[in-house]
């Protein structure tokens, strides 16, 4: 039988979104295990990547500019997706505080704007909290990037020289990197092919296209394209709008793709 023991988590803030109460309870194997059926409140502000720079004991502790924390840190980022979810699908999260579906935690997060910058607090739940039921202590993670989209509502316009299919041949940080002898990848390239359908329809349900953009609509982004001639083959140079570029700012690559 469970020995069940309410925690009311300290609270970072005040706020009735951040005063969501936290229940753990002790398992059968004598871990702390928090309820993460909490209800998802929004929180637009934290939506966006996260890039930790320290590690403290409480957040009084942090100083901005100076890394406390004498070792690399463990944690990297943290990215927020809206309606709360995460690109981790373990992870997810409500207003105030991230669920770890993996380690059954509830970790509140609180948000401070210092010399500018925006700054979160975040409860980290270890095996120090879940094995040996010590308080956690906080990453410190500072607001990099808000999460890009593009507008993908453009009208199509015909482009009979893209319907087809082409086939990937190089990835590239730039079309003028680009040498058909060479090629600059050394690695297995993950996208493998583009089909493009006529009527703007793309090879895969959820991406159409119009002259010189793809639209991915999970994404929400547009990539542009340019169809090349070179020594006599036809090369498209097609915008890589991939995680770094959605979540971190980051300027896309470009797949260099063969018309088959």
């Amino acid at each position: 039988m469970k020995i069940k023991i309410i925690i009311l988590a300290a609270l970072l803030a005040a706020g009735p979104a951040l005063g969501q109460e936290i229940k753990s309870y002790i398992d059968k194997d004598g871990r702390t295990v928090d309820d993460i059926s909490l209800p998802f409140v929004d929180d637009a502000g934290v939506i966006g990547t996260w890039r930790a720079v320290d590690y403290v004991e409480k957040p009084g502790d942090f100083t901005p500019g100076r890394q406390g924390f004498g070792g690399e840190l463990y944690l990297k980022e943290l990215v927020f997706l809206p309606d709360g979810k995460s690109p981790n699908g373990w992870l997810t999260w409500t207003k105030g505080v991230v669920m770890h579906h993996g380690d059954k935690t509830a970790s509140r997060y609180e948000i401070k704007e210092i010399s500018g910058a925006k700054y979160m607090f975040f409860e980290w739940k270890s095996g120090d909290y879940s094995i040996r039921h010590q308080k956690p202590h906080y990453y410190v993670l500072r607001k990099e990037a808000a999460i890009r989209r593009d507008n993908i509502d453009l009208p199509f316009v015909n482009d009979p020289a893209v319907i087809g299919k082409w086939e990937s041949v190089d990835f590239v940080a730039s079309p003028e990197r680009f040498d058909p002898a060479a090629k600059a990848w050394g690695d297995d390239l993950y996208l493998k092919e583009m089909v493009f359908l006529p009527k703007g329809k793309g090879g895969k349900p959820w991406w159409t296209w119009t002259k010189g953009v793809v639209m991915h609509h999970g994404d929400k982004t547009a990539s542009a394209y340019v169809i090349k001639e070179i020594k006599g083959a036809r090369y498209m140079f097609f915008e890589w709008k991939s995680g770094d570029y959605v979540l971190r700012g980051a300027k896309p690559f470009y797949y260099v793709l063969k018309k088959k």
